[in-house]
């Protein structure tokens, strides 16, 4: 059943009386919202919703996912190596399972030879702040981390039969506002460790930022302690 069958101020209702009602037989959720046009403002969050355009513009249907996301329905959302799992309000609630295969030995092999020294530090390939040509190399579609329509492989309870049917869509959309706020989880995801593309250094590296590395993987640190 089509989520635009459900009027804006319905779908927005709805969502927020069954994550109350969740919360309240002790649910631990974990929503994202669109607050945005762009849905992304960092880097590699940008990157995966540009991709997801460039797929939607070769027949992938995933315009009711944004409607469902900018109204408040993806009411949980996890992902972790090679699959995102959501929680989704629209006609029902329902479940969400993607599931990506890891990048093959051969993938990743390609991937570090492209790398090979010419990152700087995890924290500025995570925060996309190296070459321009380089992080061009790691989108590539066919050889980047941005996973194809193809490499998709996806489950819902709905009874849509589409693929992706808009709850997945909005699940897609949720993951990548989630990597825009923590960029290392597209690397979870494709079950690469990204510091496995980074050449170790002739010299020794210069000192870590403790307020960068507490923005880039989401963590609090005590620099007191440092």
């Amino acid at each position: 059943m089509q989520s635009d069958s459900l009027r804006a101020a319905d779908l927005s209702r709805l969502a927020a009386e069954r994550a109350a009602a969740l919360r309240a037989e002790g649910a631990e959720l974990s929503p994202v919202v669109g607050h945005t046009r762009k849905l992304a403002a960092h880097f590699w969050g940008s990157a995966w919703m540009k991709h997801l355009a460039h797929c939607e513009a070769g027949g992938l249907c995933l315009a009711p996912g944004r409607t469902l996301l900018r109204h408040g329905c993806v009411l949980d959302l996890s992902i972790s190596a090679g699959c995102i799992r959501a929680l989704v309000s629209a006609q029902e609630l329902y479940e969400v399972e993607l599931h990506l295969a890891p990048l093959c030995d051969e993938q990743q092999e390609e991937l570090r030879a492209i790398c090979s020294g010419h990152i700087s530090s995890l924290v500025a390939l995570l925060e996309g702040q190296e070459n321009d040509t380089l992080l061009q190399q790691l989108c590539e579609p066919e050889t980047g981390l941005l996973p194809a329509p193809a490499d998709w492989r996806m489950s819902c309870t709905c009874p849509d039969w589409a693929e992706p049917c808009p709850h997945a869509a909005a699940a897609i959309y949720a993951a990548g506002i989630r990597i825009d706020q923590e960029p290392s989880l597209l690397f979870t995801l494709r079950s690469l460790d990204p510091a496995s593309l980074i050449s170790l250094p002739s010299a020794p590296a210069a000192p870590l930022d403790p307020a960068a590395l507490a923005s880039t993987f989401g963590i609090d640190i005590d620099l007191g302690e440092l």
